[in-house]
């Protein structure tokens, strides 16, 4: 393995800017330099001047569906292998497949695929597991998921989605509106996953309750629940009030307005908020006509809505702009690499999302305006435009 240097960067490490070089060996961070350290006394393989652009840990995705024509849904490695190139073009290192509400079989197969991709050296960002997003939702908030699927969850069927891989299944969204459900909660918790609440009508009292039996993630923050009125809190109440929950949020200016991402950031924190795309297929790709899962969606002005009743149907977000976005909004450079990837890297553990000597080198490379110019891959440069 080559000893690399990414030298003359500024480097984004957590709560500071530093001018340095970071040398990379063997897919971990070997060591970071500072501008006072003496690189003469080093030899490497190959050295790349970033010309004073920022350096900080590549984003992690924990909620997308699809990109550039793909779709998690469509159950082939060729499909997901489309996705991690794309997303890898965005600055994004390690991402979470992401199902819709679907058959038990359909399920099942879609697990499968992504088992034998996960954590493989691929064309772009790692798959480091699955998001299944359904099928135990509230139907009056079903949002683009098919509620044709939607049912109360059994542990039977919940064993037969774990049992394909071990470690595969990382996050589970579920609504605790009944018994049921809030016994899925505690068994998936029991067994390591980290559950959502996603998709529900559940009251303040029922997400509450879902906490103390391990809940302690939520599914696109505000979108498809209960939200918040200050005679019945909802779903949007128990995030803003439990210390337990992570919040996802799509910070893409369509689904929340910018001043409530605001004010979720204000009540939550700004480690207790995590950014992600809910990218669909038609990320990155021409206006039109698409399918998210069976459903048909249109594309237009940057909206992706269902063509049965207009309803939002994920997004065509980049976590590069969600990243700008945050800047936009006025937080600090560090603060936007916590939220579109350190939060997340705690949160599922994972050994990256900070600069750090030992950490795996998932880097990021963006210019003065945030652009990405590079994107590494655990010590693989997987996108550059340098």
């Amino acid at each position: 393995m080559k000893k690399l240097l990414l030298k003359n960067a500024k480097l984004v490490l957590e709560n500071k800017l530093v001018n340095g070089s970071i040398l990379v060996f063997e897919n971990r961070i070997e060591k970071i330099f500072t501008d006072e350290d003496n690189l003469s006394e080093f030899t490497f393989d190959e050295v790349i001047d970033l010309d004073g652009k920022y350096l900080g840990p590549a984003f992690i995705d924990v909620h997308t569906h699809g990109a550039d024509g793909s779709d998690a849904m469509d159950g082939s490695e060729e499909a997901l292998r489309k996705i991690s190139s794309y997303l890898v073009q965005e600055g994004t290192a390690n991402f979470l497949a992401t199902t819709l509400t679907s058959s038990k079989e359909i399920l099942k197969d879609v697990l499968k695929v992504v088992a034998n991709l996960q954590d493989k050296d691929i064309e772009g960002a790692n798959i480091f597991g699955v998001h299944m997003e359904g099928p135990y939702f509230s139907v009056e908030y079903k949002g683009a998921q098919n509620d044709k699927y939607m049912k109360p969850a059994g542990i039977k069927e919940l064993e037969e989605y774990l049992s394909v891989k071990d470690g595969l299944i990382k996050l589970f969204s579920i609504s605790p509106h009944n018994q049921e459900n809030l016994k899925a909660i505690r068994f998936l918790a029991n067994r390591g996953v980290i559950v959502s609440v996603g998709h529900s009508a559940a009251s303040y009292e029922d997400v509450m309750k879902a906490v103390d039996y391990g809940l302690s993630h939520a599914t696109h923050t505000y979108n498809g629940m209960k939200g918040f009125t200050h005679r019945e809190p909802g779903v949007v109440g128990a995030i803003f009030n439990s210390d337990n929950i992570m919040a996802e949020i799509i910070f893409d200016k369509v689904h929340v307005h910018p001043e409530a991402v605001r004010t979720l950031i204000k009540i939550k924190g700004v480690d207790k908020v995590i950014c992600i795309t809910d990218s669909m297929s038609a990320t990155g790709l021409a206006e039109g006509q698409y399918k998210l899962g069976e459903l048909d969606v249109n594309v237009k002005d940057g909206q992706a809505r269902l063509v049965s009743n207009n309803a939002l149907a994920g997004s065509v977000l980049r976590m590069d702009i969600a990243f700008r976005n945050l800047i936009e909004l006025g937080y600090s450079i560090t603060d936007a690499f916590k939220m579109t990837s350190t939060n997340a890297a705690k949160e599922f553990k994972l050994n990256t999302g900070i600069l750090k000597e030992g950490k795996d080198a998932d880097l990021v490379v963006l210019d003065k305006d945030y652009k990405v110019c590079m994107t590494m891959v655990k010590g693989k440069i997987k996108f550059t435009n340098l």
